[in-house]
Order: structure tokens, then C-alpha cells, then sequence
């Protein structure tokens, strides 16, 4: 009888007195009683939690980005360099996409002589805004060659000028032309892309080198160079050296 007494049940008994009335007897099952009391709270909770994020949410989502500092490695570098070169490419493309869809304007007697070059399509003459300038002029001369070393300016450092550059050398002889190869199209018209081509954001050091060395009693320069558009920026005739004294 005893072991019968003391045995678990699957169910609890609940008695409540509520005198004069008589009293309420109340059956309930351990399974009901687990689940009211461990069941139905995380239910609440995570109807509570589901509550907190829907109306916290949007405001997450419309709230700014904190902003971080940036660790720039040297790949990033890299990108960011090749990034503006695209982004340079780019713009140029579009200039001559422009240009060449202008039509060329027609030669005036205003216009710059340009030696034996041919004038490139739809040329704008910037030569007086100054974009660059040139300083430093040595003439170098050698048994078999003659060098003419200067310095290209930029007007404005925080913008990067490029474009060509064409020299010709006049002698009393005749006339060159640097690059070398510019001297096979004299005879034809020299194409302003022929020229070295330059980049430059404050100083770049220029050496035309003439495979000839000089003969006559003097000699002068004139130094074209033009935009990678063909717009022409600068036009630079030198003094006249002497052949055989230092410049």
C-alpha cells in the first residue's frame, strides 16, 4: 500500500477552500503545467523580441554608417592609382569624341605657324592661357650628336598636363627634327602624335637628342608641344647658339 502512495503520478491535484463555498478540486497533468510554465514564457519572449525588431528595424536601416578610418594598403594603392588613370582615359576619349565630331575650323591669318606640322583636327590654340612653360635651356653638343635639355613646367601642380613634344632643329643647312622618326614625315606634314609624348604635374625633364652633329656657324630650336587632343599649348623659339660655344 505504501509503494502504491509514494509512486509519481502523471498528474497534479490542486484543492482550493473558499469557505462558506465548498471547496474547488482542480486536476492538472505535469505535461500542461511544463508547458505553461516553460513554453508560454520564451513564446512571450520571443513575441516580444519579434515586437522590439520591426519597430526598431527601419530605423536601423535609415540611420548612417558610422565612418571608419580607412587602412589604405599598398594594393589599394595601386587600384586607386589605376582607378584615375581610367577615370582620366576616360574623359579624354570623350574630348576627342567631341572634337572629332566638331567641324575643323578654317586656317586665318591669326593662326600659329607650325613649322612642318600637320594642324590637327579641330586644334584650339591655348597658348595663351600659359599651361605650361619651359626653363632651364642647354644646348649639349658631341662629336656625333647635339642635345637640346630644358625643363617643361606646369602652371598648375594640382592638375597633370599631357600631351607631345616636337623640336626642330634649324641649322643653316637644313632642318631635323626630334623624334627621330618625325624626320621621315618632314617632306609630308609631321603628325602632332609623332611628337614624345610628356606627362607632367610641376617639372619634367626633356633631352631632344639630334643624331647629327653640328657643322654651320649657328643654330636655333623651336619646341612644340602640343595637349594628348591636339590642342596646341605652347610654341618656344630658342635664342641662336653658336656653334661650338657653351649655351
Amino acid at each position: 500500500m505504501k509503494d502504491s502512495i509514494q509512486q509519481s503520478g502523471s498528474e497534479v491535484a490542486i484543492v482550493i477552500y473558499d469557505a462558506p463555498l465548498p471547496p474547488r478540486y482542480f486536476r492538472f497533468t505535469k505535461k500542461f503545467i511544463r508547458t505553461f510554465f516553460v513554453v508560454v514564457p520564451i513564446l512571450l519572449g520571443l513575441l516580444l523580441v519579434s515586437l522590439f525588431i520591426w519597430g526598431l528595424g527601419p530605423r536601423i536601416i535609415s540611420s548612417p554608417r558610422p565612418s571608419l578610418p580607412e587602412v589604405i594598403s599598398p594594393t589599394d594603392s595601386k587600384l586607386l592609382e589605376l582607378e584615375n588613370e581610367v577615370r582620366t582615359l576616360s574623359i579624354t576619349n570623350k574630348q576627342l569624341t567631341d572634337k572629332l565630331s566638331s567641324i575643323p575650323a578654317t586656317t586665318t591669318g591669326e593662326d600659329p605657324f607650325l613649322m612642318g606640322i600637320v594642324k590637327p583636327y579641330g586644334m584650339q590654340n591655348f597658348l595663351s592661357q600659359n599651361k605650361v612653360t619651359i626653363d632651364q635651356i642647354e644646348l649639349a653638343q658631341e662629336s656625333k650628336s647635339t642635345h637640346l635639355k630644358f625643363q617643361i613646367i606646369s602652371s598648375s601642380p594640382e592638375t597633370k598636363v599631357t600631351g607631345h613634344i616636337l623640336v626642330f632643329m634649324i641649322t643653316p643647312t637644313g632642318l631635323m627634327a626630334y623624334p627621330e622618326e618625325a624626320n621621315t614625315l618632314l617632306s609630308e606634314g609631321v603628325k602632332f602624335s609623332t611628337g614624345e609624348p610628356f606627362s607632367v604635374s610641376r617639372l619634367r625633364p626633356t633631352d631632344a637628342f639630334f643624331n647629327q652633329s653640328l657643322n654651320g656657324p649657328t643654330v636655333k630650336f623651336v619646341i612644340y608641344i602640343f595637349s594628348r587632343e591636339g590642342d596646341l599649348l605652347l610654341i618656344k623659339e630658342t635664342e641662336t647658339f653658336k656653334v661650338g660655344s657653351k649655351s
